[in-house]
């Protein structure tokens, strides 16, 4: 497995020692794959879930059986719901004690853990037995770096590990190019009778890396472009065929667009709540072009025909934009302007919309900015100017708390020649800031900023609205993020102006260590989420 590992070019892992896990993650070690030990295997698999999203290739998170195990199902999900290909490793009591009651039991007398992992990732098994492991091993690589990539979850018994093994043969994949060319003449037949086509790129364009052909598609034909809110950062802002993001933390401008199509083009997005909450359903679009690695949700969210193009997007988009016959093109009018920009709100104390519309100006072009979910990650969908296609990294889909802190530092760990930001929480970090300190143990210099609003605001200002109550969304002892920061080995810093912000970013970069930069904004501002009114039927 070491041996296997290290020839896929990973260079590091990501977990939290155990006796039931230490020949692997020992001999990974040997192999020159360098251990990152976590504070919580939640956000070790975070982390491997970022160095995955970075490198394009495998990640690799483990824990030790029982509880180290069930602490890495949440970022297993989170992977599943990113196609990120990471291989969850745990371990497991020895076999020839099987049924024998166990610290940590991993069996189905108390822990399954082989069972638990197999609805939250693409392949999950338990290896009874060490002549089983080359099959049962690649079996999981070529599922996690398939087709549409995703999470695997080998569990490992502790004696099974250190089985001397006569012959074990291990087969590296290969990316090979998923094209889907059957649909080819009706999508360009469709593009070209619509006469108000709209472009939704989700994240999928992030995922594939086909930031470079959605322009050319939208260019090649003259097609307004708009985000979901995980599509955010496909294209870059100020792009002219940009007309802002959609769904939860979209814009009124995108959101009539949306409502006033005859096509929709989707690049990479599932239609999920999230996106369409604000289209009506009598102006679902007559036709539906689906570009999407993964069926499960193709043609079945909106009441619209569909042409499905399957496999991987940038590979499809490469091959239909080659074969398009620039004479045959149709393009058209676009008679609605791109100034999709809303007044900012006028606060008592310090805005998140107004720092969120200013910090693209105050950070490098060649950053990676991850946001957490919660009332801050929707501002940045809303306000924040993405540059650099492909920069900006949300998943509103499975929306972990906490997963941008892990995969910020897993990301660093994978690209060390850029600048990583991390947006979070007061209540995100709480759950999962204490892995600051690991970034700091191992000099991971990954910039974090903590929105804190003293409160859980999201929820807090959904619950207002429909129900009256604020129960448990109120922190009564609320967080003191640049103590707590320091305390960890962190540098700190507290902003509570626009002035303040940008002056601890400039020195948060100069720095080059990890640090902690906390925005005390006004807790009464209302989160670009309030007019979300999901109607599906």
């Amino acid at each position: 497995m070491a041996e296997a590992l290290h020839n896929l070019g990973v260079t590091h892992s990501f977990g939290i020692i155990g006796k039931s896990i230490c020949p692997i993650a020992l001999k990974l070690v040997d192999y020159g794959i360098e251990f990152i030990p976590g504070r919580h295997e939640s956000s070790s698999g975070f982390e491997a879930g970022g160095y995955a999203l970075k490198t394009g290739s495998l990640g690799v998170a483990f824990g030790t059986s029982g509880p180290g195990g069930t602490n890495l199902l949440t970022a297993a999900a989170h992977a599943k719901a990113n196609n990120l290909p990471v291989l969850f490793i745990t371990g497991h009591q020895s076999i020839k004690e099987l049924g024998i009651p166990q610290c940590q039991d991993s069996t189905s007398y108390l822990a399954d853990l082989a069972e638990m992992f197999r609805p939250a990732t693409l392949f999950s098994k338990l290896v009874e037995r060490g002549d089983h492991f080359s099959t049962i091993f690649n079996h999981a690589l070529s599922i996690a770096l398939g087709d549409k990539k995703g999470p695997v979850h080998l569990c490992i018994p502790f004696d099974v590990q250190t089985e001397r093994l006569e012959e074990c043969r291990i087969v590296l994949p290969e990316r090979e190019k998923l094209v889907n060319y059957a649909n080819f003449e009706r999508v360009v037949s469709a593009i070209n009778a619509s006469s108000r086509p709209l472009i939704i790129a989700g994240k999928g364009v992030n995922r594939s890396g086909a930031h470079k052909e959605l322009v050319q598609l939208a260019e090649t034909f003259n097609i307004p472009v708009v985000t979901s809110p995980g599509g955010k950062g496909t294209i870059a802002w100020d792009h002219p065929l940009y007309h802002g993001p959609i769904g939860v933390g979209g814009c009124p401008h995108g959101e009539e667009l949306m409502n006033n199509s005859d096509l929709f083009i989707v690049l990479g997005s599932r239609l999920s709540d999230m996106t369409i909450c604000n289209l009506k359903p009598e102006n679902h679009p007559e036709l539906l072009i689906q570009f999407d690695v993964d069926p499960t949700f193709v043609g079945k969210i909106l009441h619209s025909r569909t042409i499905s193009v399957g496999g991987d997007m940038r590979d499809n988009l490469e091959l239909y934009l080659q074969q398009i016959d620039p004479a045959s093109v149709k393009r058209r009018e676009i008679t609605v302007s791109n100034e999709y920009h809303e007044e900012l709100p006028v606060l008592p104390k310090l805005s998140l919309a107004s720092v969120m519309s200013t910090m693209s100006d105050l950070i490098p072009y060649d950053s990676t900015v991850f946001v957490d979910d919660g009332s801050h990650g929707f501002n940045a969908v809303k306000w924040f100017n993405v540059k650099k296609a492909g920069s900006f990294v949300f998943d509103d889909y499975f929306a972990c708390m906490g997963n941008s802190i892990g995969m910020a530092i897993g990301a660093k760990v994978a690209a060390p020649q850029e600048t990583v930001f991390c947006i979070t929480g007061d209540g995100c970090f709480m759950m999962l800031g204490t892995e600051i300190n690991t970034a700091v143990c191992k000099e991971i210099p990954v910039i974090f900023i903590v929105v804190n609003n003293m409160q859980l605001d999201m929820a807090l200002k959904g619950m207002a609205k429909t129900t009256g109550r604020i129960d448990g969304t109120l922190f009564e002892v609320p967080l003191d993020a640049v103590k707590f920061a320091e305390s960890l080995g962190a540098a700190g810093f507290r902003c509570e102006t626009q002035e303040q912000f940008a002056s601890a970013v400039r020195e948060a970069i100069a720095l080059n260590r990890v640090a902690v930069i906390e925005l005390l904004t006004d807790r009464d501002e209302m989160p670009p989420t309030a007019h979300r009114t999901l109607d599906l039927n």
